[in-house]
């Protein structure tokens, strides 16, 4: 049996395509490969915020009050916190937590934009000297991030960010109805934000917090 001319030159030529095909789709395997899994198993971060008892911890403190004999005091604080979980099997590296916004309700009850413009870092919980350090987060370990605190023996609350610039002592010292904006980030993490409604009327464990 006898082929003609263009029944070889089609095989060869489907044999070349194969070829090329295969050698294109085993250099895009290796060429895009890893990337895919590391975007598939990137960290990812996940906020919240609710009647965790987590998020809503009371603490004694103690603090030395100023004045021409300066004297220790032991006082009762509520920390208003967010939990922050990694959902991934890849550990979230170098994670932070900013406050980004405050914004303050009008008469009206609608939230309008104060002086507030920084992206200054909130505190780890339980961190001690390291509370301001970047933290890394491997996965399904719950850590928590400060956002405010209240005291006893103050009229204020107060933003757990460091530093606190001079600017926003007025506004922190304010009451009303506020909603706060928390961004937390890491390295080779895609940003995640959540919002807390608070309501400050001056007295340390009459405040009323929620999820925005």
């Amino acid at each position: 049996v006898m082929c003609n001319g263009n029944e070889i030159m089609s095989a060869e030529s489907s044999a070349v395509l194969n070829t090329v095909v295969g050698a294109v789709l085993g250099f895009a395997a290796a060429v895009f490969a890893e990337p895919l899994r590391h975007w598939l198993y990137r960290p990812k971060l996940k906020l919240e915020f609710g009647d965790d008892p987590g998020c809503r911890a009371r603490t004694p403190e103690q603090a030395q009050l100023p004045g021409p004999r300066p004297t220790q005091s032991i006082h009762d604080a509520d920390y208003i916190r967010i939990k922050v979980t990694n959902t991934k099997p890849s550990i979230a590296k170098n994670c932070r937590a900013y406050l980004v916004t405050v914004e303050k309700a009008d008469s009206s009850g609608e939230f309008k934009p104060t002086i507030y413009g920084d992206s200054i870092p909130l505190s780890w919980a339980c961190r001690g000297a390291q509370a301001y350090d970047p933290l890394d987060l491997p996965r399904g370990v719950v850590q928590f991030v400060d956002v405010i605190s209240t005291r006893s023996v103050s009229p204020d609350f107060k933003p757990e960010i460091k530093p606190i610039p001079f600017r926003y002592i007025d506004l922190f010292q304010q009451q009303g109805k506020f909603r706060l904006t928390v961004q937390v980030s890491g390295e080779n993490v895609k940003p995640v934000f959540i919002k807390i409604i608070f309501v400050w009327s001056g007295v340390w464990d009459k405040y009323q917090a929620s999820l925005g």
